[in-house]
């Protein structure tokens, strides 16, 4: 058992119903203001979906974020497997939604020069379900079937700075080879300086070019890709674990809003002068069945021990 909070594996079940049913709100906000900006930090009200993911208790300093997890529904936000299986010495107990600054003082505004982002809201997490062919408790290298689905105690309160992101459809089920994507997260720190600098920790967009599978094996060959994978290349810039890509949904010529489209299980700097990042994705939209079973019918289940 896992800490204090279920981690539950649930059967693969195939579910008809769509996700715009299931989702039952607008998702994926997007301002074509922003998202044509060519700026490298986020607004404050920009990729609203965002959580950080804590381990420990949120009421004293120790807390610690190490991945992020992707808001879908009121009470449901996806993350990567790893996040909760592979960090046995400590335990995902909340998070932390509309937070714009990756610091310590979550119960302060977020503020950069004139511009702040309100108190983000921390919430505590119910249960988490886990992939059942994920295997990252015999190998922690494993990044097939790397996806979890937590559950919040409580609905979180939807506004401009909290919203939830659209999981794909059947009319994204595309590999996005050749495409450019968003990815979005905060930058791991280079130290452990007790402060930041006045710029420095807040929310960060790093355009990404999805590659060919065949492509990111001959640079990284002892990786195991399959369908279920995306392969991207970026600017040596790494991003917090769980740090999602996204496409974008067109409408009659114009982006009308994002969709999820992988969270990475894999990441390494390539290339002679080290200035390069290659990232492995679990693609989402092979495992959205499992998701919306996992959200809407609990009755097949069996506890990890």
């Amino acid at each position: 058992m896992i800490g204090a909070i279920p981690v539950l594996c649930l059967l693969f079940g195939v579910l008809t119903t769509i996700v715009s049913q299931i989702q039952g709100q607008s998702c994926g906000k997007l301002q074509e203001s922003q998202l044509n900006n060519l700026k490298e930090y986020t607004e404050p009200d920009e990729f609203p979906w965002i959580g950080r993911v804590g381990y420990g208790d949120s009421s004293n300093g120790s807390t610690n974020f190490y991945c992020l997890a992707v808001l879908i529904k009121p009470r449901h936000a996806i993350l990567p497997a790893h996040c909760v299986l592979n960090r046995a010495e400590v335990d995902a107990l909340f998070i932390l939604f509309g937070d714009w600054r990756a610091n310590r003082n979550f119960d302060e505004e977020d503020c950069l020069f004139d511009v702040c982002a309100p108190v983000p809201e921390a919430i505590d997490i119910e249960e988490l379900v886990v992939h059942p062919k994920y295997m990252g408790l015999r190998n922690p290298n494993a990044i097939d079937n790397d996806i979890a689905v937590a559950k919040l105690v409580r609905s979180v309160d939807f506004s401009d700075f909290v919203a939830p992101l659209c999981l794909p459809t059947t009319k994204h089920k595309d590999n996005h080879i050749a495409q450019k994507l968003k990815m979005v997260g905060f930058l791991r720190r280079k130290n452990n300086l007790p402060s930041f600098e006045q710029e420095e920790g807040f929310r960060t967009k790093v355009d990404v070019h999805i590659a060919s599978l065949e492509f990111c094996a001959s640079l990284q060959d002892q990786l195991n890709l399959t369908q279920d994978h995306l392969c991207a290349m970026t600017r040596a810039a790494f991003l917090n674990l769980g740090s999602p890509l996204m496409g974008i949904e067109v409408e009659d010529g114009k982006p009308r809003n994002f969709y999820l489209v992988g969270l990475p299980s894999y990441g390494g700097i390539i290339g002679s002068e080290r200035n390069k990042a290659l990232f492995v994705f679990t693609r989402i939209f092979p495992f959205r069945n499992w998701i919306l079973k996992n959200i809407v019918d609990k009755n097949e289940t069996r506890k990890i021990k």
